[in-house]
């Protein structure tokens, strides 16, 4: 059974790391997390790379957390995992750019609310759709959305559960470096990846030092709200059976 995350490296020290779970759509299951946690140790332990890609699936790049953890969450069995992530990609030693082919929902949009350069696609959907499953949003969305879409849209996007075409972003304005035809997304990401790639290892890494210094702190605003949400939220007696009717969809 092949990985759910694949690691490239390639010349120029580029890394290209997809996630690659077909059937799953790459949801947040414990395996594709422990993967990824794994391929971005690896990266900093062995391989040290000047700039890293985070891309998906053509037509996902990431759906969010999986049916089963949500209902293990209301019934208050599971302790929620997908903060690793979160905190993972804002804390690495090398800039990371999110290539979005695909559809980023939920906890996927997060990730690239964590990452230090967005290429969208305008054909594809991108939502923070936690409420409209019946519990407040998570993974730092409550602070990191509004960095990468500006704080009115963000707000919209969590209080609606609306998923934006990449096209009607463009069209109001975001705070993402490219919203292009979905066939240029990664010409546009790897271009991106080249000009860091020439600049000196250590110097990058200084910057990407100092420059995430905020959605650090962002990040650990948005846990102590969110983990105090989550507790409500997942506890309502109607949270379970809204997470059930919105995979029956």
């Amino acid at each position: 059974m092949k990985s759910p995350v694949a690691l490239e490296l390639r010349e120029n020290s580029i890394a290209l790391v997809t996630m690659q779970d077909t059937e799953g759509k790459n949801v947040f299951s414990d395996r594709l997390i422990g993967a990824l946690l794994e391929v971005l140790n690896d990266l900093e332990e062995k391989h040290r790379p000047t700039v890293m890609i985070l891309r998906g699936l053509p037509e996902v790049f990431s759906a969010g957390a999986e049916k089963d953890t949500l209902i293990g969450l209301a019934e208050g069995k599971l302790h929620v995992k997908d903060l690793l992530i979160s905190e993972r990609l804002v804390n690495t030693q090398f800039p990371v750019i999110a290539a979005l082919e695909g559809h980023a929902i939920g906890g996927g949009l997060v990730m690239a609310a964590c990452c230090d350069v967005v290429v969208a696609a305008m054909e594809s959907r991108y939502g923070a759709v936690f409420m409209n499953m019946g519990f407040t949003p998570g993974m730092g969305c409550t602070t990191l959305l509004q960095e990468l879409v500006g704080p009115y849209i963000a707000n919209e996007m969590m209080f609606t559960g609306k998923r934006f075409k990449g096209r009607e972003l463009a069209g109001r304005g975001t705070n993402m470096n490219y919203i292009l035809p979905r066939d240029e997304v990664m010409r546009k990401a790897m271009d991106v990846a080249l000009q860091i790639a020439e600049k000196n290892i250590e110097s990058v890494y200084l910057l990407k030092y100092a420059l995430s210094a905020r959605k650090k702190k962002l990040l650990i605003d948005a846990r102590v709200q969110e983990d105090l949400m989550h507790r409500l939220s997942f506890g309502f007696p109607e949270t379970k059976e809204t997470i059930k009717n919105f995979y029956a969809e």
